[in-house]
């Protein structure tokens, strides 16, 4: 018996502003049956508190499972040191790159008209970030992005990859989380902390970020508008997120 079900939010429940009302339909049944709601993304918690209230979600593991939250406040999380975020920004500035910066209650950065995340808000949407001065203390961050190529990479995460959880999302533009942490070990925390075992819960995503976490619960569900390489690594494929995806997804798959 499935007891939670873990949705990413780009490309799976909405794209930009855009939902099915199919979705919300499926959410809200979900939880007229008891069975426990979270989000589950690479976004901020700051970024999807009004799609937690519009959906009535209590629960949200962001920053590709670095921060989780119950009803927008901290119960767990796995900030950076402040000194290797203070590191990054002179960096940032050294070098003319743009850094987005996730907190638990705010989005920062240190170039707010920085040419990529202009161009990333256009494409998939940001919220306006807070600009962090020099001389303002670093609050907890529990992922940065970075608005640089492969090969400008390396002075934000050295010479060892592994020391980080890395996903480029666009060649210009990669994520940067503590080591260890993905989707799938916040819904580890998250699990143990409400008591469900992995085999009863599930998940919808439909990008590489989600890989770890559909192979880790017991009922994995790709979106039909993932890449073939995310449905390869999932149990289940439902239809696209424009076709009801979600919708079909919960009755076939966890209300079945």
């Amino acid at each position: 018996m499935i007891k939670l079900v873990a949705f990413d939010v780009d490309g799976t429940l909405r794209e930009r502003d855009y939902m099915p009302e199919s979705t919300r339909e499926a959410v809200a049944e979900l939880k007229s049956r008891g069975i426990i709601v979270a989000l589950c993304t690479g976004r901020s918690e700051f970024e999807v508190g009004a799609l937690q209230k519009e959906l009535d979600i209590e629960w949200a593991i962001t920053c590709n499972g670095a921060h989780i939250g119950h009803k927008g406040t901290t119960v767990f999380g796995t900030p950076f040191e402040p000194e290797l975020v203070r590191h990054w920004l002179d960096t940032a500035d050294e070098n003319g790159h743009g850094l987005l910066l996730y907190g638990a209650e705010l989005m920062l950065t240190n170039r707010p008209n920085d040419p990529l995340f202009r161009q990333a808000q256009e494409e998939i949407g940001f919220l306006e970030p807070v600009v962090l001065r020099r001389e303002d203390d670093v609050p907890p961050i529990y992922q940065c992005i970075a608005y640089v190529r492969e090969h400008e990479e390396q002075p934000y995460i050295g010479s060892d990859p592994g020391k980080f959880y890395l996903h480029r999302w666009r060649p210009w533009a990669v994520d940067i989380n503590p080591k260890g942490t993905h989707k799938a070990a916040g819904l580890l925390r998250l699990l143990d902390h409400l008591g469900v075992r992995r085999e009863e819960a599930a998940a919808f995503g439909d990008g590489f970020n989600d890989v770890e976490l559909l192979e880790f619960v017991g009922t994995g569900i790709a979106m039909g508008n993932a890449p073939d390489a995310v449905k390869a690594r999932a149990r289940h494929v439902t239809t696209s997120m424009h076709d009801d995806g979600i919708r079909n997804g919960v009755d076939r798959y966890v209300l079945s």
